[in-house]
């Protein structure tokens, strides 16, 4: 069984969540690592105010005191109250590459978003479907600012502010999962995941992320613990942590797997819960 770690990073979706809910177990797991005087935080794909919403309650569970967190596929890192300690921002330049792109594909585009660096502001969401302004508002009216619009209008919120991410909600016909793909004119990547396409900058990740709170913290990577489970989540899991666990179903895993330089280094468990049982045992 691996040594307890002294720094455990997360993925929430799929990993330690499920439909939005943090799993129980996964939850009795971080808390048994926290008694231990582990510190427990996530590396997210979510926005800050996102993740807020889904946590809900059991943020300051999950979350250690005085932790770091990787939000926006390891774009940006903010503290526990959501301040930004550091960022990938696109130029400008970059920023109309990506609209390009959006405009040239915007008949699989249902919806676009960005996420603000102040902590407590909503995300911006422009619907290119007005039919889905509703339903949006319906279900995330707590972190989201829905109203409908064109690629225009949401070129002029892009343009307006610094991000580090751009989302796109994908039509429910384009069913493109965990892919990651590399631009050649400018330094921007897509990852295409859970019915999103979103655009990052290249050189930033969760894995480097990782390794910068780390770093920050004074810990050694054969110290460090991380969890993940889809394509956003292979540098955080190839890193060189001292346990890396993948989450998920068989055929899931696999198709991870795959993209891993050490593969057989892996823990691996089929679901949140399980993981939770994982990280109770451990020590």
């Amino acid at each position: 069984m691996p040594r307890l770690p002294k720094l455990a990073i997360f993925d929430v979706d799929g990993t330690i969540a499920q439909r939005g809910i943090v799993d129980s177990e996964a939850l009795a797991g971080i808390q048994h690592l926290q008694d231990t005087g582990c510190i427990t935080t996530v590396s997210t794909g979510r926005g800050y105010q996102s993740l807020r919403s889904v946590f809900g309650a059991n943020y300051q569970k999950v979350i250690t005191k005085n932790a770091l967190i990787v939000v926006e596929h390891g774009t940006k890192i903010v503290n526990r109250d959501g301040f930004v300690e550091f960022g990938a921002y696109f130029s400008e330049s970059e920023k109309e590459h990506t609209i390009d792109f959006a405009r040239a594909n915007i008949g699989i585009i249902s919806w676009a978003m960005v996420t603000s660096d102040e902590p407590n502001e909503r995300d911006i969401v422009i619907c290119f479907d007005v039919h889905k302004v509703q339903e949006l508002n319906e279900k995330y009216s707590d972190y989201m600012n829905v109203s409908a619009g064109s690629i225009g209008e949401f070129r002029t919120v892009v343009m307006s502010q610094p991000i580090t991410t751009m989302k796109f909600a994908l039509h429910r016909f384009v069913t493109v999962e965990n892919l990651k793909l590399t631009l050649t004119k400018t330094d921007i990547s897509i990852i295409f995941q859970d019915g999103y396409m979103e655009f990052v900058k290249n050189n930033v990740n969760k894995g480097l992320a990782v390794s910068y709170i780390a770093n920050k913290f004074g810990i050694t990577m054969d110290s460090v613990l991380v969890a993940g489970n889809a394509i956003n989540d292979v540098e955080m899991l190839d890193i060189g942590a001292g346990t890396a666990v993948l989450v998920g179903p068989d055929a899931e895993r696999e198709a991870i797997r795959s993209y891993l330089s050490m593969p057989e280094t892996l823990t691996q468990v089929k679901s949140p819960s399980d993981l939770g049982k994982y990280l109770q045992k451990l020590g």
